[in-house]
């Protein structure tokens, strides 16, 4: 009876100590939605979604129990095989539940036939040094590719000429703007070269595409959209200028990065001819401007990290938006929401009208997003 006793206690000892084999077996703890075509599906189009298992080693975990997939609208719709069909344009969350375990994975419709924007974005990367690349991301914001990682010297501006199929990018580094494939990002040549580091672009209301200057002397270039010079067409400089706007009666503004203070923003007349200095006090290292939907010029203030605003009737400066970091690029939507490069956060934010803060349109790093320079919206017909 004493060996009995001995040996039932020294096995209850091992299985206090040692614990049992059942405690130790692979148990399913998570769960993972892969899709190898991405997040994106055109309308009346499907992908298939992968489901993964995993055990509380985080080991991967074959899966026998049934998958449960399911909507939570009707912009797409599930089969219990996990393939995805989409209905009507927009996103849908789409969830998979196995043994009370659930997760959820995202999915965006969209009807490649109809109008659609994308959003490209010109990474500069450590400021002056590479990596250099132009980013291209879709409506939401979202599925982000490299558009262009060649022929690039610190780029700033993208400017695209549909009629040509091109996109102009100009690089501050080479004093070039160079020219590539509007579709591929290919480089083909170069559009124009010994710019004094050229920054922002536009098409002006005359066809001509207008260069502000970094270095040199500052004056606006003008160019016709085949690559020939025109002129200079303001009759005073702006050094490090990186903004420019025109208001509705054809007035030209330029900001100054650093015109030997804290930056400025200059007015020119329809002419180029020099109409003093509209802001000279309260801004602390400007870089783009625009005009709002109420003909106020607002300024991206990269020092102070904030936007501010300028009414022109009145002569007065407020700030709008605080908080950001290093702001510089700007996007108008149709909606009458804005996007803003966040540098310091290498993401892109979007504000409504009311400059009040809706959301984080690129997050940080996307697509290896550093320092975004300038952001612009291009519409596909």
């Amino acid at each position: 009876m004493l060996m009995k006793q001995t040996v039932v206690v020294l096995l209850s000892f091992l299985l206090l100590c040692c614990g049992s084999d059942n405690e130790d077996s692979p148990v399913l703890t998570n769960i993972e939605i892969t899709s190898i075509a991405g997040d994106l599906i055109d309308l009346n189009t499907s992908i298939e979604l992968t489901l993964e298992g995993f055990d509380q080693s985080g080991n991967i975990l074959e899966i026998n129990g049934p998958i449960n997939w399911s909507t939570d609208n009707a912009n797409a719709s599930v089969d219990q095989n996990g393939v995805v069909t989409g209905v009507s344009v927009g996103v849908t969350e789409i969830t998979a539940t196995v043994e009370g375990i659930s997760e959820s994975f995202k999915v965006t419709v969209w009807d490649s036939s109809a109008p659609r924007s994308e959003v490209y974005v010109s990474d500069a990367g450590s400021n002056a040094s590479p990596p250099f690349q132009i980013l291209k991301f879709d409506t939401n914001g979202n599925n982000p590719e490299v558009f262009i990682d060649q022929n690039l010297a610190w780029p700033q501006d993208i400017v695209f000429i549909e009629d040509q199929s091109v996109v102009l990018i100009s690089n501050l580094n080479s004093g070039t703007i160079t020219r590539h494939d509007i579709n591929t990002g290919n480089y083909i040549n170069d559009f124009a070269s010994n710019i004094g580091g050229p920054t922002r672009m536009r098409i002006g209301s005359d066809g001509l595409l207008y260069v502000l200057q970094w270095t040199g002397n500052g004056l606006v270039r003008r160019y016709q959209l085949d690559g020939t010079f025109v002129d200079q067409f303001t009759d005073r400089g702006v050094y490090q200028s990186i903004g420019l706007a025109w208001d509705d009666q054809g007035n030209l503004y330029v900001s100054s990065y650093n015109d030997g203070s804290n930056g400025s923003v200059r007015k020119f007349d329809a002419n180029g001819r020099d109409q003093g200095l509209l802001i000279n006090n309260g801004l602390q290292g400007p870089t783009d401007i625009w005009f709002n939907e109420d003909s106020r010029l607002m300024i991206n203030d990269w020092t102070a990290g904030a936007i501010l605003e300028y009414d022109l009737s009145s002569s007065t400066l407020s700030r709008v938006v605080n908080g950001l970091n290093k702001p510089e690029g700007v996007a108008l939507l149709s909606e009458g929401n804005y996007l803003i490069g966040n540098g310091g956060t290498s993401s892109v934010k979007m504000y409504n009208s009311d400059n009040e803060f809706v959301q984080d349109f690129i997050r940080s790093g996307d697509g290896g997003l550093l320092t975004p320079n300038a952001v612009v919206v291009r519409i596909i017909e």
